[in-house]
């Protein structure tokens, strides 16, 4: 009976609560309510204020929220206010009462719960950075279906592992860029997305490395796999992480790279991180247990017909109905392989005759392929780039190309090194000027880009003005594959070429026999520490490349005794502080690369290398004694590039005899550069002028440089170096009644001159002076104000003006000496805190792809206006707030470049 009287009790009790609750006057209830919705505002106001005073991304949790407390507050405390007022107006108790008590009462609690939901300072997150775009080339075709379904994938937030698969130059790659660029991906708020290239034997530790340079994670080589795993893991778990992994060969613990699945607590934010993948092998992609692996496959023919129309020419596969019908068995011979499609059209653009056509199908269909990765040995692709291969002009051009392949995997080779070597090697034809050489080496990289056999590669100079040159080039690494094989004899002898580039190597392991029948061996870009001392003879040895073995400081005297043909050796970008005096041992050596070393002296021995023709120490800052002979005894030497080096003997130079020898050097003297002017026997290709102090007259510099013959026809590279002046620098011709030039001039630099006031022109047209010139750069010469006779240049493409502290203007009196339509491609402007204009003269700029502008805050109006968007205009690069105080003529100007302006934050 007493528990249930307690149970009765409390019912009661219940029920009375209830009653007084409902039955009360509503009006201290309407107010509580009022009150919290004004915190509750209050709090709206605040979220709002810190989103526009950051400029931040809501996040979707915290919009749901602003949602819920903007339509509480317009809907539900409003109609509860309402319907109080007409209740007081009936006067006394009403049944309205508990209606409103009872509406208050759970409104109540929903306020409370909504300003409890939300912390002001968390309501938004910062947008991660875009990805970066990356360049593709126009032969997209056909890969809509497989964009569309891999995006979805990584939208799928339980999808963590990707992987595209397919046999080489099918498109993976082009595809995998296609899903970096997509515009979805820049929606799904990764903090880092990341592009790497892997490549065939690249290890875990390069991966970790590049990955932590790119998130922005210092890491050291001395640290251990585990060690760096960690780190990485660490800074990546509270992140979402997009990887994009091109091109892997073997399996790699994702786990290692920071790219695990971290479990969270109940109620956080899980974290995602993503990986796609690039692979050649099925098997890859199951051994990283992928939650989606596809496979690229090759075109339709009526893709693969339209891809090898573009690069084949219509004209010349419409010219014949019997053409027409061959073409399309040609391209249905490359089976839908996009790579394959591209070399043989471009191979085939320029046959016309029904008989090349004919025997270049019949070259398809009998060409037998090495069993490359798992590839088929009569795989139609590899019957491609055979065609290809030797539809090249002659053996020396597809010598050139097979020499690509002695660089790394998927490496950019500069063309200057490249062009170097096949000078070195004898592939550039015989030459008396050295300009002429770089020339056609140029246009032999031409051939072979067109030919869809190397590709251009935009390389970034300068990360914060995103200077861009195509000074590079690559090699694919399925025509690499090939030129391998092809080199090695058909597979007929596997070790004529030896290539262990980029791998980490610390040590060279190779075995005697493997030695004996090696005739080129390749071990750049490598951590070699030493050399063996004692070797077998190496008797077939012709070229030994060592470059960019940073951590190599030292040859014992043996090595050089067991090369006894060799003719090539680059040991350029090495530590090594001396050459042994067994030097003289490489009596057949005739290219020699010591540019960019640590090497104090030249042993005399030197002098005995009868064949040598090609001597580089460029940048050799420490050389500084070279016996009398040494260099001048070299019997058949034609280029010896002493450019900023530190030894500078004209004395030396002085000796030479036999054929004209092109030089590059630097000069500390006015009388220095006289006697360089009357040394008959040179050819000066690049010359640095620096830390002179007697120039006695304005024009005596280049008086002197035009005077003599051996600077005037050759000199390509022109730097002058904290000169004094004494205010002007005069542009002038030692003989007035000849107007000859520096025709051969592309570069000049102007660094450093402080006194500089002006450039003047005596007596000379500049376009008459330097009619060639391509790239001009003038960095601190803090008291120059202007430059108006370089737009006269009419080749000037790149211009750098930088650190001038009293520039106003880069053209002033511009009347009709400047060429209104400049053809100019690039124009950096950087540091120029009182430049204010351009011109004040309207520009065309028919030509101009970029400018960049950064720390000219004084800079407000642009020498042109929206009609330059006509033209070639790639890009504007510049401050945030430099664009926006720009003043306009005309509004519309400002809209319609707006889309070619990068923003870049003032901080950087």
């Amino acid at each position: 009976m007493t528990s249930i009287a307690i149970g009765i009790s409390e019912i009661l009790k219940g029920i009375w609560g209830a009653a007084s609750t409902y039955l009360a006057r509503p009006r201290s209830r309407v107010e509580n309510l009022h009150r919290d919705a004004e915190l509750l505002n209050a709090k709206l106001v605040d979220f709002n204020g810190a989103i526009e005073r950051n400029g931040q991304t809501v996040t979707e949790e915290t919009r749901l929220w602003k949602l819920r407390a903007e339509t509480f507050l317009s809907t539900e405390v409003d109609a509860i206010q309402r319907d109080y007022r007409a209740m007081r107006c009936l006067g006394g108790w009403s049944w309205n009462c508990v209606s409103i008590n009872r509406r208050v009462t759970k409104k109540l609690e929903e306020v409370k719960e909504l300003i409890s939901q939300v912390d002001v300072s968390k309501v938004a997150t910062t947008p991660p950075p875009p990805a970066m775009k990356l360049s593709i080339s126009n032969n997209v075709v056909g890969m809509q279906s497989n964009l569309i379904q891999i995006v979805k994938q990584i939208r799928d937030e339980n999808a963590s592992v990707i992987g595209i698969y397919g046999m080489g130059g099918i498109g993976k790659t082009t595809l995998l860029k296609l899903i970096n660029n997509h515009e979805e991906i820049s929606k799904l708020m990764f903090e880092h997305v990341v592009w790497i290239v892997a490549s065939k034997g690249c290890k875990l530790q390069k991966l970790q490395m590049d990955l932590a340079k790119k998130v922005g994670l210092n890491l050291k080589d001395e640290e251990s796999e585990d060690d760096r795993a960690s780190k990485l893991c660490d800074f990546l778990k509270e992140k979402n992480c997009l990887l994009f992994l091109d091109d892997i060969w073997e399996l790699y613990d994702l786990n290692m790279l920071g790219m695990e699945q971290v479990q969270v607590e109940h109620g956080k934010e899980q974290k995602r991180k993503v990986v796609v993948f690039t692979t050649r092998s099925e098997q890859v992609c199951t051994e990283m247990r992928v939650n989606m692996k596809k496979k690229v496959k090759g075109l339709t023919f009526d893709q693969a017909w339209e891809l090898f129309l573009k690069y084949a020419g219509e004209d010349v596969i419409n010219s014949e109905l019997a053409i027409n019908r061959l073409a399309k068995e040609v391209a249905k011979e490359c089976t839908g392989v996009p790579l394959a499609l591209i070399t043989v059209g471009r191979a085939m653009s320029a046959k016309r005759s029904w008989e090349v056509w004919n025997d270049a199908l019949t070259q398809l269909k009998l060409s037998q392929m090495p069993k490359v990765t798992g590839m088929r040995e009569r795989d139609p692709m590899f019957a491609a780039f055979k065609l290809s291969y030797d539809s090249l002009e002659d053996d020396n051009m597809r010598a050139r190309l097979l020499c690509c392949s002695l660089w790394p995997e998927d490496f950019e080779i500069d063309k200057v090194e490249l062009i170097q070597c096949w000078i070195g090697l004898g592939l550039i034809d015989e030459f008396d000027s050295i300009n002429r050489a770089f020339h056609r080496g140029h246009s032999h990289i031409e051939t072979l880009t067109n030919a869809c056999l190397l590709e251009l590669v935009e390389e970034v100079r300068n990360k914060l003005i995103e200077e861009v040159h195509p000074t590079k080039i690559k090699m694919h690494d399925v025509i690499r594959d090939m030129a391998l094989w092809i080199a090695s004899d058909c597979e007929s002898n596997q070790r004529k070429w030896i290539v262990i580039s980029q791998a980490g190597l610390r040590q060279l392991e190779l075995k005697n026999e493997e030695w004996q029948v090696v005739e080129r061996a390749s071990f750049m870009h490598n951590k070699l520490t030493y050399l063996p001392r004692q070797t077998a003879t190496f008797p077939k040895l012709s070229v030994l490349m060592l470059q960019q073995n940073k951590f190599l400081d030292f040859i014992p005297k043996s090595f050089f005794l067991s090369l006894p043909v060799l003719t090539f050796l680059d040991l350029s970008y090495t530590m090594i502080r001396e050459l042994p005096r067994e030097i003289n041992m490489l009596s057949e050596l005739q290219h020699l690369n010591l540019s960019f070393t640590k090497v104090e002296a030249l042993p005399i021995e030197l002098s005995s290398l009868a064949k040598l023709k090609y001597l580089l120490l460029e940048r050799t800052w420490s050389l500084a004694q070279v016996p009398k002979g040494t260099i001048s005894n070299l019997p058949l030497l034609k280029l010896l590039d002493l450019y900023k080096s530190k030894y500078t003997d004209l004395g030396e130079l002085e000796g030479f005899q036999g054929c004209r020898k092109n030089i590059g050097i630097t000069l500390h003297s006015m009388i220095d550069l006289e006697r360089l002017g009357s040394l008959s026997q040179l050819s000066i290709w690049k010359l640095q002028l620096r830390d002179m102090r007697d120039l006695a007259y304005p024009s005596q510099l280049f008086e002197n440089i035009m005077r003599s013959h051996n600077t005037r026809l050759g000199l390509e590279r022109l730097d002058i170096v904290n000169v004094t002046t004494g205010g002007k620098l005069a542009v002038a011709q030692s003989n007035k009644d000849h107007q000859e030039g520096l025709e051969c001039l592309r570069y000049m630099t102007l660094i450093t001159i402080d006194d500089l006031l002006e450039i003047t022109w005596k007596e000379v047209q500049p376009q008459m002076v330097f009619p060639n010139l391509h790239e001009l750069t003038i960095n601190n010469c803090k008291m120059l104000r202007n430059i108006t006779g370089v737009f006269q240049l009419p080749n000037l493409s790149i211009l750098r003006v930088s650190n001038c502290g009293e520039m106003e203007e880069l053209i002033s009196c511009v009347g009709s000496s400047v060429n209104s339509g400049i053809g100019l491609r690039s124009l950096f402007l950087y540091g120029l805190p009182k430049l204010n204009c351009i011109s004040r003269q309207l520009l065309t700029f028919p030509y101009l792809e970029r400018i960049n502008v950064f720390f000219c805050p004084e800079l407000r109006k642009l020498p042109f206006g929206a009609e330059i968007c006509q033209n070639k205009l790639k890009g504007i690069v510049g401050e945030v707030d430099w664009w926006e105080n720009i003043q306009w003529k005309d509004i519309n100007d400002k809209n319609s470049l707006a889309p070619y302006f990068k923003f870049i934050p003032p901080h950087k």
